[in-house]
């Protein structure tokens, strides 16, 4: 129960509340929730002959006890004190709390904001193909989240940190039609991923928040509000990238893998020469006197050889986020952004509905 939530408390903060949890029982429903003022989670159980009341304690020393409990019956009480003693068939722990009114108000959404609901498996799936390539620069406040792009029943979702990007295209991804965009935070994506295993979420956006939640867990997250960039001004047209390499999507994430344990350790350059029909994967660190080198069929319809450069890990990440056998690589030149797309008769059922494209942008090579 407190593992949907564990997440969301702050490893460092200044503001001492937020390093706990709230715990409150009304109606023989135990809620506990967490926040770090920025996304908060609560999740409910039903207990046994409860009295109403609510109290605060330390997330960590809590957690780190209950997870390591069997899975029999436990009692907590509170004394007037401010004392959570938590007691098991064997034993029994005391922890000290703090008033519940010296936690922060969590916040909620107006019952008239704009609702539907979503597939937890489809919400997951979006998370992971996308949330590998959010920005971590504080200083790019609009590349920190994943962009939805809700219009009727489907959706435009893009992820970017300057050198890669994510679009996916979905038609049916939500039940009832919305008219929305929603920058969602990558940590409150990444717990959504985590916590969320129901068949549906209920999802609904308000002004400056969107909430997730299903029948025993609720997520609020503030959304990002920066100003976000045209993506699709930087995605290339099959016109302008008319060159194709169609590959074996697990046969050029082994390989690629392999050839970068020798790259060097800054930009993680790996070399690719596709020449006819073969892909050569190649690195060299001159420093250490060390490279590495793959080869493996591809089909290529560029004519000419070329070289291009990629940080391997931008490579693999992509790999590792589709899920259809052989992808293919659309590029025009070694200084011009390359996009991969999984070939579509091959992708997996049920994933048909998203449309997905990778863009990457190559290395320099010396």
């Amino acid at each position: 129960m407190i593992s949907r939530i564990i997440g969301v408390v702050p490893v460092r903060t200044t503001i001492p509340a937020i390093e706990n949890l709230l715990l409150e029982t009304s109606n023989k429903k135990l809620t506990i929730s967490a926040t770090d003022l920025e996304i908060s989670m609560s999740t409910h159980a039903d207990v046994m002959d409860a009295t109403d009341g609510k109290v605060t304690v330390d997330a960590k020393e809590f957690f780190d006890i209950v997870r390591n409990l069997d899975d029999s019956d436990i009692e907590i009480s509170v004394d007037e004190n401010l004392k959570l003693t938590l007691r098991t068939k064997s034993g029994s722990y005391k922890f000290a709390c703090t008033p519940a009114d010296e936690y922060p108000t969590l916040p909620t959404l107006s019952e008239s904001a704009e609702s539907s609901t979503i597939p937890a498996d489809s919400l997951r799936t979006v998370i992971e193909r996308t949330i590998f390539a959010v920005s971590k620069d504080e200083h790019r406040r609009s590349m920190n989240g994943v962009l939805f792009l809700f219009s009727g029943k489907g959706a435009r979702i893009y992820s970017t940190d300057g050198h890669r990007l994510v679009r996916i295209e979905d038609k049916s991804l939500v039940d009832n039609p919305l008219k929305k965009e929603a920058n969602i935070q990558e940590k409150a994506l990444s717990l959504a991923a985590k916590s969320f295993k129901a068949s549906t979420v209920d999802i609904t956006i308000a002004e400056d928040h969107i909430r997730l939640k299903n029948t025993d867990t609720e997520l609020i997250t503030r959304l990002i509000k920066d100003p976000h960039p045209d993506y699709e001004a930087v995605i290339p047209s099959d016109i302008d990238n008319n060159k194709m390499m169609t590959v074996n999507r697990g046969e050029l994430l082994e390989k690629v893998r392999r050839v970068a344990i020798l790259s060097d350790s800054v930009n993680h350059l790996v070399k690719f020469t596709v020449d006819k029909d073969v892909l050569t994967i190649s690195t060299e660190d001159a420093d250490r006197g060390e490279m590495g080198e793959e080869k493996l069929q591809v089909q290529w319809t560029g004519g000419e050889a070329m070289n291009i450069g990629f940080n391997s890990t931008y490579i693999t990440e992509a790999m590792s986020s589709i899920d259809s056998p052989k992808v293919r690589f659309a590029l025009s030149s070694p200084t011009r952004a390359a996009t991969i797309k999984p070939i579509p008769e091959d992708t997996k059922a049920g994933a048909s509905s998203q449309d997905i494209l990778i863009l990457v942008m190559p290395l320099r090579l010396n």
